[in-house]
Order: C-alpha cells, then sequence, then structure tokens
C-alpha cells in the first residue's frame, strides 16, 4: 500500500524569495498504473512567462520518467491560465477521471500529459 506521505518538490527562488515550487506526488495512479500526480505547481504572479514554470514542469517530468510513469495527471485549478500553462506543455484534457481527486476538487479541469 502506498503512503500518503512523499513525492518530488521543486522550487524556484530569486535570492532567498521563493518564487515557485512544483510537487510530484509518489503514489502510482491511473487505469494502467502508469500516473504521478502534479501534486502542487505555482508561480507568483510577477515571475510567471518568464520560463520559471517550464523548468519546473520539466523537472517534474524527468523525475516520473525515472520513477517509470508514462503520464503526469493534471488535476488543475480551472482558471485560464492554468488550463492554458499545461496544454501548452503537452496536457490534454482526459476523459480517464480519477475518482478520488475528482470528488476531493469537483472542478478541476483533470488532465493528462504524456512523457
Amino acid at each position: 500500500m502506498n503512503s500518503p506521505i512523499g513525492g518530488t518538490a521543486f522550487g524556484a527562488f530569486d535570492g532567498d524569495k521563493l518564487v515557485g515550487f512544483g510537487v510530484l506526488a509518489h503514489m502510482i495512479r491511473g487505469y494502467d498504473n502508469d500516473s504521478l500526480k502534479i501534486d502542487l505547481m505555482y508561480v507568483t504572479r510577477e515571475y510567471r512567462r518568464k520560463g520559471i514554470g517550464s523548468l519546473i514542469m520539466e523537472s517534474l517530468s524527468t523525475v516520473a520518467i525515472e520513477k517509470g510513469a508514462k503520464h503526469l495527471y493534471i488535476s488543475s485549478t480551472e482558471t485560464e491560465s492554468a488550463v492554458k500553462f499545461y496544454t501548452s506543455h503537452g496536457s490534454a484534457i482526459t476523459s480517464e477521471i480519477d475518482l478520488e481527486l475528482f470528488e476531493k476538487e469537483p472542478n478541476d479541469i483533470h488532465m493528462i500529459k504524456k512523457l
């Protein structure tokens, strides 16, 4: 059984100020047990569109591949900017929604990124 504790986190800093972060959960998900979830991802507004989110996404993807995942599962806030960010990085809305995550955040947009 997977423990709810664990994962991998990356932070982006401007000096000692945290300006962005991403967290990859460690629990395998998906119908084929080949997906890892992006648990959290955020870049401070004034630091957006500078490539920070792209670097974090790339880092999370690399770790997921190293752990044997074939997909990233994303339960994104429904904001247009978040959905556009993920789709611009190869994610697409999925019809195979993770019911556990849907129950927690029914308004989220559920996406998959092939690795």
